[in-house]
């Protein structure tokens, strides 16, 4: 109210400007200078003016005034629900460890994780049925997703490491091949087939765990990213396959998706950075290329 009647150059004028009664103006105004013991207006027949004492109270109040309304421009805590769906090697390298330190940098936003037994296809689905705000699987995606490219890694050859190293597609051919059912399969197969012929499976197996079991066992080899088999065993090897494949993995999102964006973006912030997915990936990270030229 001392602002107003600073403003305003008369007690009535800012009375009429703060829509307040001018009785009410001049008493609160009165009431300010008892408390201070000081005068801070001037009155005369032509309005009232600030006295020298009142000008350094109007600087503080003005000081005042500006800081709340900086703190009114200040963005409300972020809080709220985050669907993430992911595939089970993301989010054990990745997703699972960070989920604390974002957890105390946003106590408020509860992040749901959901496991994928692949590594696109539900994924996909997931997000694009609207069941998950954000999905992180192999790219592409569906062209009607908004994607950004966060890492890849590469899918190698794991074999005993008392079996005769797999160097060529004769090599491949050979041996007999134990396929993880997982919808990263067809996409092997197919880029087996454009380098070489189709590949013949000897077992297909849903868990990689009991794929490498099986292959511990001298049974065969599989094919699986390295992020899938780490740490590996000491009596497995990995080889890159004849001709190199890589998996690109990114974050997925619905276009126009305005409701969740702040949570998305934050989360983008703070677990997807190139620099915290480099620090997550840890002992690992010389197996992954990260950003957006992990092509």
């Amino acid at each position: 109210m001392l602002l107003g009647v600073a403003e305003a150059g008369s007690f009535s004028e800012a009375a009429l400007r703060l829509g307040l009664a001018q009785s009410t103006v001049s008493h609160t105004v009165q009431t300010a200078e008892t408390v201070l013991g000081l005068r801070i207006f001037q009155r005369g027949r032509h309005g009232a003016w600030p006295t020298a004492a009142g000008a350094r109270v109007l600087a503080h109040a003005r000081n005042a005034a500006d800081a709340l309304h900086a703190m009114t421009l200040l963005p409300a805590p972020l809080g709220g629900t985050l669907r993430v769906v992911s595939c089970r090697s993301v989010i054990r390298q990745f997703i699972t460890p960070a989920l604390n330190a974002f957890g105390h940098l946003y106590p408020d936003v509860e992040v749901v994780v959901r496991d994928t037994s692949g590594e696109h296809d539900e994924i996909e689905a997931l997000v694009r049925a609207g069941k998950a705000d954000l999905g992180l699987g192999r790219l592409p995606m569906h062209p009607e997703l908004d994607t950004r490219e966060l890492l890849a890694d590469e899918y190698l050859i794991i074999a005993s490491a008392y079996a005769p190293p797999i160097r060529t597609w004769a090599d491949f051919h050979r041996a007999a091949y134990i396929v993880c059912e997982e919808d990263c399969a067809p996409f092997i197969a197919a880029h087996v087939a454009r380098y070489s012929q189709p590949p013949t499976p000897a077992v297909r197996l849903k868990d990689p765990q009991v794929a490498l079991g099986r292959v511990a066992e001298g049974h065969g080899f599989t094919v699986l990213t390295g992020l899938v088999f780490v740490p590996l065993p000491p009596n497995l090897r990995a080889y890159p396959l004849p001709t190199p494949l890589w998996r690109q993995i990114g974050s997925v999102t619905r276009r126009g998706q305005q409701e969740a964006s702040p949570l998305i973006d934050a989360f983008r912030d703070a677990v997807l950075s190139p620099g915290a997915l480099r620090a997550a990936a840890g002992r690992q990270a010389h197996l992954v290329r990260f950003g957006e030229g992990a092509r």
